[in-house]
């Protein structure tokens, strides 16, 4: 039986790799997250998942939690860094974390396939016109393993996960709707003219494991491949619109400039922005890097995807407030 470590066991992407993973009686998992005494971990724990502690900043760590694993997943951590790092900081620390979970790996013998939470490269595909933190860092981790750990980089897949619906509740101030108190109404507020395309990958908690257990039952078909996880490239105006009916609640469409996020929600705000404006001109992930694109069908997982709409109504009673 395989055993498969999940960095970020607890977060939205590594928890549901851990529940895919979990209930396939092919693989054994192990859960790693950085407090194995938080309520999720324990979680974890009592439904007889092993899990461990280890840190993507502590490469020590990361090996001890690698030992005789045969496939791993592994997500770094950018945004929580913003406050003290910046922008540019956090992302400097996020190719660190990129180097730690390589070289931990690149020293587990029994690895077989690792599978890399990553993005696109935003400056790559526009020319330099744009620069988006939070996914260039990321290719500069890639870039990184590809020239200095070429041995890992041949079993490797990335996995390029879109825009969650559940941030609509997980992050609801900034990437949710606003209620217009006294009208029963909504505004979506984003850094984006309207018909700006957003790439949803539908019910992100779960779709996220599905596609990577897809990657794993690959195996060496998927090294060197993308998995795109996006269900539906949705304009802005209809993201609303269906989140109007899915609802029930009227709800328009607003354009932020990049000004009044950065002087609303700070860093947060510009980064969002940066994303929102070079996905405006370059909205088709598909077409960034099509030879390497390994599909849902290919994956054998089409059909098991959870889509925007359902995503929504599975949510509904955490979308609108009592007004």
């Amino acid at each position: 039986m395989p055993l498969v470590a999940v960095i970020g066991a607890t977060g939205s992407q590594g928890g549901s790799v851990v529940s895919a993973l979990s209930k396939n009686p092919k693989y054994k998992v192990r859960a790693i997250t950085r407090n194995v005494e938080s309520d999720a971990a324990k979680k974890l724990a009592s439904q007889g998942i092993e899990v461990v502690a280890a840190d993507v900043n502590d490469e020590a760590s990361l090996e001890k939690a690698f030992e005789g694993a045969e496939g791993i997943f592994a997500v770094t951590a950018y945004w929580p860094s913003i406050p003290a790092l910046g922008r540019d900081g956090a992302g400097e620390e996020e190719v660190q974390q990129f180097k730690n979970i390589a070289s931990a790996a690149d020293k587990t013998p029994a690895l077989k396939h690792l599978v890399l939470s990553t993005l696109p490269n935003c400056s790559k595909v526009s020319g330099g016109r744009f620069k988006v933190p939070h996914y260039d860092y990321k290719q500069q981790g890639v870039e990184w393993i590809k020239a200095n750990r070429p041995g890992l980089w041949a079993k490797t897949s990335e996995f390029w996960p879109g825009w969650y619906t559940s941030n609509l509740v997980r992050v609801p101030r900034i990437l949710g709707f606003i209620p217009v108190p006294g009208t029963g109404a909504y505004y979506f507020v984003q850094p984006s003219k309207p018909g700006g395309i957003l790439p949803v990958a539908g019910d992100l908690e779960t779709n996220a494991g599905i596609v990577v257990e897809g990657l794993f039952e690959k195996g060496a078909a998927a090294f060197g491949k993308v998995a795109i996880l996006i269900t539906e490239y949705l304009p802005l105006t209809e993201v609303v619109a269906e989140w109007s009916r899915v609802t029930g609640r009227r709800a328009a469409y607003a354009e932020a400039t990049d000004q009044a996020m950065g002087t609303v929600w700070g860093e947060f705000g510009l980064e969002i922005a940066a994303q929102l404006r070079w996905s405006e001109e370059y909205p088709d992930w598909h077409s960034f890097e099509p030879e390497r694109v390994i599909g849902f069908e290919e994956l054998g997982v089409k059909d098991k995807l959870v889509g925007y709409t359902a995503a929504l109504t599975a949510l509904k009673e955490q979308l609108v407030a009592d007004q």
